[in-house]
């Protein structure tokens, strides 16, 4: 009776398991993170002198700290990342992204917050360099 339920138990594990490999968290960043990055944040968070200095287009400069010694990603730590307090348009962080009408939806952030969980992986070169896209709800 407990072989027939395996296969079911499995693939519900499966399904809620952070990626542990190198390219299932790739993956999860190009399929997940990146669209979210791209479409809310890098139309402003872009250049040389984005608000406030925070540069998503790439791993380098979006893993930079902001002039105050805080990291806007700290791989492990979502809630000692200045982008998820922005983006949760709560707790003590002084300007809420992104300043639009939209915001992100409770499973975007929740994305989000799992990806810095899980190590904040970001790969080098063209698949981990971003570009503004526009939205239907954010043109």
């Amino acid at each position: 009776m407990l072989i027939r339920f395996l296969p079911i138990l499995f693939i519900v594990t499966a399904c809620t398991q952070p990626p542990t490999t190198k390219s299932a968290r790739e993956h999860y960043f190009l399929t997940q993170v990146k669209p979210v990055l791209q479409e809310h944040c890098v139309k402003c968070h872009n250049g040389s002198l984005p608000p406030p200095a925070l540069n998503l287009m790439t791993k380098v400069t979006a893993f930079k700290r902001s002039a105050t010694g805080r990291d806007y990603i700290l791989p492990e730590d979502p809630d000692c990342s200045l982008l998820i307090s922005a983006v949760q348009r709560g707790g003590t962080h002084p300007k809420m992204m992104p300043r639009t009408e939209v915001s992100l939806t409770d499973d975007q952030i929740g994305m989000l917050r799992e990806w810095i969980e899980d190590g904040a992986f970001w790969p080098e070169g063209a698949a981990g360099t971003l570009h503004a896209q526009k939205s239907a709800e954010n043109p």
